[in-house]
């Protein structure tokens, strides 16, 4: 676990955002794997920004995947994209907050505040970081942001106090921030703040590296310099592209691996139902296809719609129980939905009848296991099945009911 708050002074208005409309939820996820979702928030008794505030998001978000790809080429972060009438871009809540400003006082009060408002309104995906923008008063004065998670889960929250430091550009206090809610600083770290070279006291700081203050993770932002200025891990020794044994952000899974190659993951749905992936990415009620880093695992899990019932899987998974996937290369799955109750027709050629284990009526339960057998009448004997019996040859026979139970028995004169 890793927790921070830089000292310093938000910034620059920018323009840019494709999307429309508010959403207090996350959109359908266009990206795939773990990813960086944003929201704007505002104290319950502070007027609506949203429309001024996703375009600066927006912008900031493209000046830090800019800024990231320059010090690290190979790697970009995962923004959560969403599509919108006008083409696909970043996926922007907005979010009112239960409080009003008079209780978000004081940092860590207001973070804890936040984060428990958000993750209640469904905000808590484990495959998730969240950059939140609080548009408010100020909560504490001199600190620009605050950020705490870890390196290899979630959820974890990265948020810029906009009224805190009004002269440091809001893009590196935001990839600041997002570096703690990434695991930063990993524990192990060389060039962690002590009390001896803190600059801002006499106090160890373990969240911060204190070896140069152009490292984006610097504890003070200096008013005025931009994020093309800072430097993603200085001399790449403490928490970004190290040679150590402690952790490594580059490896995240919140960063895109530009070089590796995409492949398909096609779902085909057969009946009414929705398949969904427990990592970001999978949210289809009718066949579809997704792009995933080859490598990538992740479970995906049927929801039959109501009253419909999941029959089951086919292609890479089979079976009712869960469906597990690994992206080495192009994977096939198919969800099958049917209904809940089937029909039944029964009928005999010759004389006897059919019997069924569970009684039959018109209808069965579907999925439910059903018993037939053929009873001859006197004189007679069971010859044959035809339909869903068709290939069994003994007079007793246990046919699928994921749709329907279809059989007739033949039978003839001794």
């Amino acid at each position: 676990m890793a927790a921070g708050a830089l000292w310093g002074a938000p910034g620059a208005f920018a323009a840019g955002w494709c999307g429309s409309g508010e959403s207090a939820v996350d959109r359908p996820d266009v990206t795939t794997g773990a990813q960086i979702h944003a929201i704007w928030v505002v104290p319950a008794d502070s007027p609506d920004t949203f429309a001024t505030g996703a375009a600066k998001m927006a912008d900031d978000l493209a000046s830090i995947s800019t800024w990231w790809v320059g010090q690290d080429p190979t790697r970009t972060p995962r923004i959560d994209n969403a599509a919108f009438p006008t083409g696909t871009c970043a996926d922007i809540s907005f979010v009112r907050l239960a409080e009003p400003a008079s209780a978000l006082t004081g940092a860590s009060n207001a973070f804890n505040s936040i984060e428990n408002d958000l993750e209640s309104t469904g905000f808590g995906n484990l495959f998730k970081k969240y950059l939140v923008y609080y548009d408010g008063p100020l909560v504490e004065a001199d600190i620009c942001g605050s950020g705490v998670g870890q390196l290899d889960s979630g959820p974890s929250f990265a948020i810029v106090w906009l009224a805190g430091c009004p002269d440091v550009p809001t893009d590196g206090i935001a990839a600041h921030e997002l570096l703690h809610a990434m695991g930063a600083l990993p524990t192990g770290a060389p060039n962690a703040c002590t009390a001896a070279n803190n600059p801002v006291g006499a106090f160890a700081d373990a969240g911060h590296p204190c070896d140069s203050n152009t490292d984006v993770l610097y504890p003070e932002a200096a008013p005025g310099v931009p994020l093309s200025q800072l430097v993603l891990d200085y001399n790449h020794d403490d928490y970004y592209s190290h040679s150590g044994a402690w952790g490594d952000l580059q490896d995240s899974d919140w960063l895109h691996l530009i070089a590796a190659p995409l492949v398909p993951l096609v779902l085909k749905i057969a009946g009414a139902g929705v398949v969904t992936s427990v990592v970001p990415g999978v949210v289809c009620s009718t066949s579809c296809t997704t792009q995933w880093d080859g490598g990538s695992e992740t479970p995906l899990l049927a929801q039959a719609a109501r009253g419909k019932r999941f029959v089951g899987w086919a292609g890479k998974c089979t079976g009712r129980g869960d469906c597990n996937v690994t992206l080495g290369g192009a994977v096939s799955v198919t969800a099958t939905f049917g209904p809940v109750r089937i029909p039944v027709a029964l009928g005999k050629t010759g004389q006897g009848s059919v019997t069924c284990t569970p009684k039959c009526g018109k209808t069965f339960a579907g999925g439910a296991p059903v018993t037939l057998r053929a009873v001859p009448a006197k004189g007679w004997k069971f010859a044959s099945w035809t339909g869903d019996c068709a290939n069994v040859r003994i007079a007793t026979c246990r046919p699928k009911t994921d749709f329907h139970i279809r059989a007739r028995a033949v039978f003839r004169k001794r």
